[in-house]
């Protein structure tokens, strides 16, 4: 028997008992239809404007909303409420916490940010109306008048610094850190003109401001269970342990949306969630399993900037040396996990986390080849302690097949000798403990997850691979001096070859497993008129429903 036949047996054993799994609510969240029936983007690469300058031109002036609603001939008022399912429960509603996607798909409708990203995934001005890099650590915002918070709070300069102190002070635990990075500080100017210091030379501060939501000064303590701000839709209600629920803001400042109201639900079983669309009672179902295209009414996919991974503690000696963590990356067949798991609704990661399309990515990099017998020679050369234990953790029900990638990872390492136990934690959970540094008691072995790129841009994995990033457990001089020089200089072609010569380094010395670029798999209602984003989002005033 070959060793590919062995892993394709394998991998069907494991997509089988991905169903069980699933009929436990154990798994990812969804539902599917026919490839006939499948639409949206169909290559993997992201708009080539976004291998350009990432931040948009300085004083860029706009007038078009990043969530402009679509034509519609059916009158929205009259239709049921939209209804999207979602896996997990949000822990917090104060967008300024959190950036999981189950928290933004309703966060995001209800708070806006300084610029947004249009259907290109080009950054655009949203609540500022220009901007304009006034000096090496100065951007200055000339922001959009007349807008109010849902509380009736004039939106201003005042209130978009507040927003911005509030996240960057070090008594805030945001687990936005990337969007952070290198702010300092933020100053109202006169009523609509707001300045953003940096700490030097910071080319990535656009795309970083597009995942600052703007908060009220007033109510902002409460905004975990009762958000509030500037966006096209208000929040209404959260009924713990079934949905969040929201309606149009009639006061918008842009184009009112044609979708009334709708709500997030949460159903943890995938099976459930699907006789949910298939009944009709919802409309979204957000990540499906690839085994049940045949079942939905309708199933979208697009090739999206998330990447699955598995992050070493690289302070842990078992897994110090970077011999062991390459060897760790041969042990693994990507392209059996990609075409069995996800039945080809995914492509082995080209070891970063960038697609081919975006700034910094390495064409002379490419997936590290699966040799299992390799694998085992070189953890023999580099001394690896095969009767210690590792673990890898994975969170029950977050990421698309999570579990079962998982456990398919776990097998190929024991059968090059490795010792290890999978972990499985519920996500607030993981996603706590999945931030303690290598080197304090309780950190993870290994941590199974999803790295998106909201950037579209090398700089978005910083706190990742450098020293002090806050989910690092790697330290590589020369990465941070690379991850810097792209971080603070404005010519586009040094910021590109310093990523590139990053991921160099990072693919000599892993900071993780390089598994797969992932397709978004959703289940579709009849009645809903949408497309998919490849940068994750979720803007309901996009969305029409048909009569």
């Amino acid at each position: 028997m070959t060793r590919h036949t062995s892993a394709v047996r394998l991998l069907a054993a494991v997509a089988a008992l991905g169903l069980i799994a699933g009929a436990c609510g154990d798994d990812d969240d969804a539902s599917i239809d026919s490839p006939e029936a499948t639409t949206g983007a169909t290559g993997t690469e992201a708009p080539s404007d976004a291998t350009g300058d990432t931040t948009a031109p300085a004083g860029t002036d706009a007038t078009e909303s990043t969530t402009a609603p679509e034509e519609t001939d059916a009158p929205a008022d009259d239709a049921a409420p939209l209804v999207i399912a979602v896996t997990t429960e949000p822990s917090t509603l104060d967008a300024q916490l959190v950036n999981d996607r189950n928290s933004r798909v309703f966060t995001a409708n209800i708070y806006e940010a300084l610029l947004g990203r249009n259907e290109n995934v080009e950054v655009v001005p949203l609540l500022a109306e220009s901007y304009e890099n006034t000096s090496d650590t100065t951007w200055t915002f000339t922001l959009r008048e007349g807008v109010t918070f849902h509380n009736g709070e004039p939106f201003n300069a005042e209130s978009a610094a507040f927003s911005i102190q509030r996240m960057i002070s070090e008594d805030f635990d945001t687990q936005r850190t990337s969007y952070i990075d290198s702010i300092v500080g933020a100053t109202a100017v006169d009523e609509y003109t707001l300045e953003i210091e940096t700490d030097g030379v910071l080319a990535t501060l656009p795309a970083q401001v597009t995942q600052i939501p703007m908060v009220p000064v007033e109510g902002a303590e409460t905004l975990d269970t009762e958000p509030v701000g500037t966006g096209p839709y208000k929040f209404v209600e959260w009924n713990t342990g079934v949905d969040v629920v929201a309606t149009r803001n009639d006061d918008y400042w842009g184009d009112p949306p044609a979708i009334k109201d709708f709500s997030i639900r949460f159903i943890s079983d995938n099976q459930t969630a699907l006789s949910a669309l298939q009944a009709g009672e919802v409309d979204l179902v957000v990540d499906i399993l690839p085994e049940q295209k045949d079942l939905a009414p309708i199933v979208k996919s697009v090739p999206a900037a998330e990447f699955s991974y598995i992050a070493f503690n690289t302070y842990l000696p078992a897994l110090s040396d970077p011999r062991v963590r390459v060897a760790f990356n041969m042990a693994i067949d990507k392209e059996t996990l990609a075409d069995v798991v996800y039945e080809g609704e995914a492509r082995p990661n080209d070891s970063q986390n960038l697609t081919d399309a975006m700034l910094g990515y390495n064409p002379d990099l490419g997936p590290i080849p699966y040799d299992p017998e390799g694998a085992r020679a070189l953890l023999e050369e580099a001394g690896y302690p095969f009767d210690e234990v590792i673990e890898l953790n994975v969170p029950i029900g977050r990421y698309l097949k999570g579990e079962e990638s998982a456990e398919y990872v776990a097998e190929q390492l024991r059968a090059v000798g490795v010792n290890i136990e999978i972990i499985a934690t519920e996500f607030n959970t993981y996603r706590e403990d999945g931030r303690i540094p290598g080197t304090e008691e309780g950190a993870m072995d290994l941590k199974y997850g999803w790295n998106s790129n909201e950037f579209f841009d090398g700089g978005r994995i910083l706190s990742h691979v450098t020293c002090e990033g806050s989910s690092s457990k790697i330290c590589i001089p020369e990465v941070d001096e690379l991850m810097e020089l792209g971080a603070t200089s404005l010519d586009q072609d040094v910021r590109d070859q310093a990523y590139q010569d990053a991921w160099a380094l990072l693919h000599d010395d892993p900071y993780a497993i390089y598994l797969l670029q992932q397709n978004l798999l959703y289940g579709v209602s009849e009645r809903l008129q949408w497309e998919p984003r490849q940068d994750d989002e979720y803007y309901v005033s996009t969305m029409a429903l048909t009569a």
